[in-house]
C-alpha cells in the first residue's frame, strides 16, 4: 500500500543515477451518498497525477458534516506513520476543498493536521496549490495558499448553512401541510448485528468490514454500537440486582 514515486533523478558523483527525493502520493475522494458515483473525481485526479497507485486512492461515501469516515481515517493513519521517515515527501490530492469537510473550522483543522505532518495538499480547483516553487519563494506560495484556503472554507461554510436553511424551511412547510413524517429509522437485524459486533470486538474483523457486512454507514454503525452496549450494560445491571 505504501507505494512511493521518485520525484526526480540526477547523475551523482559516482556516475550512477541517484534519487534526490521520494514522494508518497495519496488521493482522497468523498461522495455524499451511496448513490453518487466517484468516477468523476477519480478521473480528475488521474488526469493531474497519472502515476498514483490505485491502492493510494481512498474513497468514502459519507456526509461531510463530520469526520466519521473509515477510509479517510485509514489514510491519515498511514500518512502519520510515513511522515516519521526522514527524506520523504508526502502529497495529498483532492479535487475540491470541501472533500475534507463542509464546515470551515473542520476543514482548517484537517489542513493544520496535514501541515503538522509536512503533507503538501494539492487541491485541483485551486491552481496555486498545484505550483512548485524554489525554497526562496516558499513564503509567497504559503501566503497565497492560506488566503485561498480561507476563501474556499468560507464559501463551503456558507453553502452548508444555505442548504440547512432550505431544509428547515422545507420541513416547516411540510409540517404545515401535515405531510412531514421525519426520517425513517434504519432497520438492523438484531441477531446479525450481535454476531458482527462480537467478531469486531474480538478483533476478528475491522470496523470497515463490520460496516460492509451490515451495510451501514460509519455514523449509523457507531450509533448502533452505543445503543447495543448501553442495552447490554443495563441488562447486566438488572441481572446483578436480581441476584442480590
Amino acid at each position: 500500500m505504501w507505494k512511493c514515486v521518485p520525484e526526480r533523478f540526477e547523475w551523482g558523483k559516482t556516475g550512477y543515477l541517484e534519487v534526490l527525493e521520494m514522494v508518497y502520493k495519496y488521493a482522497y475522494i468523498r461522495v455524499s451518498t451511496t448513490e453518487q458515483n466517484e468516477e468523476r473525481q477519480v478521473t480528475a485526479i488521474r488526469e493531474y497525477c497519472k502515476d498514483i497507485p490505485q491502492t493510494n486512492i481512498f474513497i468514502d461515501k459519507a456526509s461531510g458534516k463530520n469526520f466519521e469516515r473509515p477510509r479517510y481515517e485509514e489514510m491519515k493513519t498511514i500518512i502519520e506513520h510515513i511522515s516519521k521517515i526522514d527524506g520523504i515527501k508526502i502529497e495529498l490530492i483532492v479535487e475540491e476543498l470541501d472533500r475534507l469537510g463542509r464546515n470551515s473550522d473542520g476543514v482548517k483543522e484537517e489542513l493544520l493536521w496535514f501541515k503538522k505532518h509536512n503533507v503538501i495538499v494539492r487541491i485541483l480547483e485551486i491552481q496555486t496549490t498545484l505550483v512548485d516553487v524554489d525554497e526562496n519563494n516558499q513564503w509567497a506560495l504559503e501566503l497565497t495558499r492560506n488566503l485561498m484556503i480561507d476563501i474556499y472554507s468560507s464559501i463551503a461554510q456558507h453553502e452548508l448553512e444555505k442548504r440547512a436553511k432550505r431544509q428547515r424551511e422545507g420541513i416547516a412547510e411540510a409540517k404545515k401541510r401535515g405531510v412531514y413524517k421525519g426520517r425513517k429509522p434504519i432497520e438492523v437485524d438484531h441477531e446479525a448485528f450481535e454476531k458482527v459486533y462480537l467478531r469486531w470486538k474480538q478483533k476478528e474483523i475491522t470496523a470497515v468490514q463490520a460496516m460492509e457486512q451490515l451495510n451501514l454507514k460509519a455514523s449509523t454503525f457507531y450509533r448502533k454500537v452505543k445503543i447495543y452496549e448501553n442495552e447490554s450494560c443495563q441488562i447486566a445491571k438488572n441481572i446483578k440486582h436480581c441476584k442480590g
